[in-house]
């Protein structure tokens, strides 16, 4: 600044002189003036403060959260669903047609996962992505009780799964709400005993019969398709709208062909608002059924499982395996201030063997109440409580959707 004063000076000095010589009230104006010029000359460039403590600290970290960003989300409570730490690298090219990930998550216990991969989108006006996934996940205690509808939960053992996939999808969007895509994925797989001091291992209490595939494991060729249907107004908070996706997936068992067989998953949500839609009725219904033939099994392992926090959610999480699956809920959710919800809902559910044994009569049930809080400007639930009661006791469920420094 000193110095465009300076400069300001040495062009207006013959004027001010001229000024001076002309009257008293100019010389004195060219005096302030020279004033303010040796006093602008003599100041210095203050040295930016020196932070210290916490503040310096995190000052010091930010440019690394730049380029590491660090994400921490709480999936659920339960087995492999603790509080989490993520990092997530992704990248750009192509006035971004083209980027690449690579990602890294460390769960409470030491469920760990780790992935990169690459997506090509097209500026076509289908919309056409291409992409190629690798991953590995290893969760070293994962619970089972035992097959159907009527395990103990006195058998309570766990085991160790760990599984590499590598994937390849392409899809096309062909309108603003319907999506359809096909992949092929190779997963590799290795079971065995948990790693909880607490529990026996499921290995050491139950055999093949109880749990199919425990003495035996084997790699799989996985080919599908899927196809999404999205009406709702705000996917993340949604408050009217239909949502259906359905799958069909062939799972190869490529070291035993006993293993093998075909699986059709539907999810379907239907949400109805009322009183200018500050309160809603949430409807869903998931099914997995599994096909093969009579000498051929669904390992135990893969099969589908039924407690979460978004299925039979008085029952704990993974409560419930066998070859196929139904769930039903129904939630009225009420607006009780400015980002947040209050919500009580019903939840049932069931296990079976066969797909021809599908129903809703004497399905397991579950009911409770739970708290939404929201971003209202993003439109979306930033955390989800409920406390879920059964005939088994009651489970508490915190979930904290991911969020980056």
């Amino acid at each position: 600044m000193h110095r465009w004063l300076l400069a300001l000076t040495i062009l207006l000095a013959p004027e001010l002189r001229a000024q001076d010589s002309a009257g008293t009230p100019n010389g004195r104006l060219a005096q302030i003036q020279q004033q303010r010029v040796e006093k602008a000359a003599s100041l210095s460039t203050p040295e930016p403060a020196k932070t210290g403590g916490l503040g310096g600290s995190f000052s010091r970290l930010a440019p690394v959260f730049h380029y590491v960003p660090i994400g921490v989300a709480v999936p659920g409570l339960g087995t492999g669903a603790w509080p989490t730490v993520e990092s997530r690298f992704r990248k750009s090219m192509d006035d971004g047609r083209l980027t690449g990930t690579a990602w890294g998550r460390l769960t409470f216990r030491y469920f760990y996962s780790v992935g990169t991969g690459a997506e090509y989108r097209s500026r076509s006006k289908e919309e056409l992505t291409v992409s190629l996934q690798g991953s590995y996940a290893n969760s070293p205690q994962l619970d089972y009780y035992g097959p159907g509808p009527n395990s103990s939960i006195h058998n309570h053992t766990n085991f160790r799964r760990e599984d590499t996939l590598f994937n390849f999808r392409a899809g096309v969007k062909t309108s603003q709400d319907l999506a359809e895509a096909c992949h092929i994925g190779q997963l590799l797989q290795h079971v065995g005993p948990g790693t909880s001091g607490d529990l026996p291992t499921t290995q050491s209490v139950f055999g093949p019969i109880q749990a199919p595939g425990i003495e035996k494991q084997s790699n799989y060729l996985i080919p599908g398709c899927s196809l999404d249907v999205d009406l709702r107004d705000f996917p993340e908070d949604p408050h009217k709208g239909t949502h259906v996706l359905a799958a069909f997936d062939r799972y190869y068992a490529e070291d035993a062909s006993r293993f093998s067989f075909y699986r059709v998953s539907v999810l379907g949500e239907q949400f109805i608002p009322f009183f200018n839609r500050k309160r809603v009725i949430a409807l869903r219904g998931r099914t997995e059924l599994n096909y093969h033939s009579t000498n051929q099994v669904v390992p135990f392992y893969l099969q589908p499982t039924l407690g979460s926090d978004t299925d039979l959610r008085g029952y704990r999480r993974y409560r419930f395996y066998d070859e196929n699956l139904l769930s039903v809920s129904a939630e009225y959710r009420w607006e009780i201030g400015t980002g947040f919800d209050m919500a009580l809902f019903v939840d049932g559910g069931d296990v079976f063997h066969r797909p021809s044994q599908i129903s809703l009569f004497d399905v397991k049930n579950s009911f409770g109440f739970g708290l939404r809080f929201k971003n209202q400007s993003e439109r979306r639930v930033i955390a989800r409580l409920d406390a879920g009661f059964s005939r088994e006791g009651f489970q508490i469920w915190l979930r904290v959707p991911e969020f980056f420094f």
